[in-house]
């Protein structure tokens, strides 16, 4: 009887291992198939794009992106507060405003800022005629050159008009130029295309001569042109001034725990309930932080989170105890619903307080065309991005699936609409917040030049751009933020780095002057 083992005794012992190593070397299929998920396809398309954005820098960037993101805990101000601070102080963390206090000085100190104002961040654009008077300016030096007697105005005649001819010219012109029937009657006739009735009416000339009146196919296609078009497109026919924050003061009842740089204990324990039945603390993203920071809230301001799902932000809002009115907006009905558990879970009595259906209001509204009577002070714009982080590390909802490809490319557009939207909707005074979760210039920078342009061609609508570097200085030794090369023209950028692996994030504030 021959066995298993019998053959195996009759296989050459060098056949065996030249079988084993064969098989050894050989992929599984799930592994293969695995590779090509859409986490995969967006680190690749990130090597491509973002390599050559960041160059040198990108290497770090990527490694920290693949890595387990940091979170900071936003203390609950309606739960036993003290007891938490300790709790999480005993455990090495320090309160990001005692930090942010501690790094303003030492800057104040060694890197101390000039008085005046460069020319670039003038604000007598605030006067939107003096602006006015600005391009006409250009334009007469632009025709006049050097020298010349060169007027205040260009008064053009009735006759003539820059770039056109002379109205006789223009007369005689119009009497020369043949009319329709003139057309018709001098043009002379294909009889090539005429089809016979004795060719029948099934004949495939017929079709030869039908106009197509669609592509199929075409309809879901969109060009990968129109998300970097965001990025290259920054033409300068609007006012666009960028101005120095001065007003950002840290909220006074705003308390959030850090650990520092490379610290080895770097992860929060699971949030408890309190005595008053509300968990302690809500663990998030320190860029999240940093966007409602720069909302620069003041008592009493009446604040919309246009895309607040899943409620993490408008939550750190009402932990700042200013607002008197938060509209927390989102489009979609399930992630709506998120932002109740977490106003249930944070918020002592919020389902049956009074006060808390006068101060908040959640609405379910398209972003694009949310409407509002009163004015808002303030608005967050959080808008729908690439997500890089969760690009990388998930392939459920991930934005980079093969179905969801006409959905990314138009990404930037979509933000800037939001945005436009968000300046139409606050009050002139007013401020409005961007802020993403990507690297992408196309979808920083590159949207809030679209939205800056749309509102002031479209609605007349002028906004200045706040820079928050200075104010932002204080968190250098919590977290990395972009600077050279790397550094956003108009917003703040937050870079994953091993260290305090926080971000990405991209903030932006805008106030609203006409």
């Amino acid at each position: 009887m021959i066995t298993i083992s019998n053959i195996w005794r009759g296989t050459p012992i060098n056949a065996y291992l030249v079988l084993q190593t064969r098989f050894k070397s050989k992929t599984h299929w799930a592994k293969l198939k695995k590779k090509s998920g859409p986490k995969y396809k967006a680190l690749s398309h990130f090597d491509e794009f973002y390599g050559s954005v960041f160059g040198k820098q990108w290497e770090p960037l990527r490694e920290a992106l693949l890595r387990r993101s940091k979170y900071v805990a936003v203390v609950n101000n309606y739960g036993d507060t003290e007891q938490t601070m300790d709790y999480l102080s005993n455990r090495g963390a320090h309160c990001l405003k005692n930090l942010m206090s501690i790094q303003k000085e030492f800057h104040d100190k060694y890197n101390p800022q000039p008085n005046e104002t460069p020319p670039e961040q003038s604000t007598e654009i605030n006067n939107f005629d003096s602006y006015i008077a600005k391009l006409q300016s250009e334009e007469i030096s632009n025709i006049y050159r050097q020298g010349e007697n060169v007027p205040e105005k260009l008064e053009l005649s009735d006759d003539r008009v820059l770039g056109s001819t002379p109205k006789n010219e223009d007369k005689q012109d119009r009497k020369s130029a043949p009319t329709l029937n003139q057309a018709l009657e001098e043009a002379e006739l294909d009889h090539s295309r005429i089809i016979e009735p004795s060719m029948g009416l099934s004949t495939e000339a017929l079709y030869q001569y039908v106009p197509a009146t669609k592509l199929k196919g075409l309809d879901e296609w969109v060009p990968e042109s129109l998300h970097y078009s965001f990025m290259t497109n920054r033409d300068k026919d609007f006012p666009l001034v960028i101005e120095p924050e001065t007003q950002f003061t840290y909220p006074e009842h705003l308390k959030v725990m850090t650990y520092e740089m490379n610290s080895e204990y770097d992860r929060f324990p699971e949030p408890k309930r309190c005595s008053t039945g509300v968990f302690d603390y809500y663990p998030m993203d320190c860029g999240s932080v940093v966007s409602v920071l720069a909302l620069c809230l003041a008592p009493g301001d009446r604040v919309l989170d246009l895309c607040a799902a899943p409620g993490g932000k408008a939550l750190v809002a009402l932990q700042t105890l200013l607002p008197d009115v938060l509209v927390c907006n989102d489009a979609s009905i399930s992630r709506s619903n998120r932002i109740e558990r977490i106003f249930r879970d944070y918020l002592m009595d919020y389902e049956t307080g009074n006060k808390w259906q006068e101060r908040v209001m959640i609405t379910r509204r398209d972003g694009r065309v949310f409407t509002d009577d009163h004015g808002f002070d303030k608005v967050l714009v959080d808008v729908p991005c690439t997500t890089d982080r969760h690009s990388v590390m998930e392939d459920e909802n991930n934005i980079f699936r093969a179905d969801r490809v006409k959905e990314r490319l138009r990404i930037p557009e979509l933000q800037s609409q939001l945005l436009l939207n968000a300046l139409r909707v606050v009050r002139v005074g007013g401020a409005v917040v961007y802020s993403t979760c990507s690297l992408s210039p196309a979808q920083n920078d590159g949207a809030v030049h679209a939205a800056l342009r749309a509102a002031f061609q479209s609605h007349g609508i002028v906004a200045v751009v706040r820079d928050m570097s200075g104010p932002f200085h204080a968190l250098s030794s919590t977290l990395k933020l972009g600077a050279g090369l790397v550094k956003p023209k108009y917003g703040q950028l937050i870079l994953p780095d091993i260290a305090a692996n926080y971000g990405p994030a991209y903030v932006a504030r805008l106030v609203r002057i006409k």
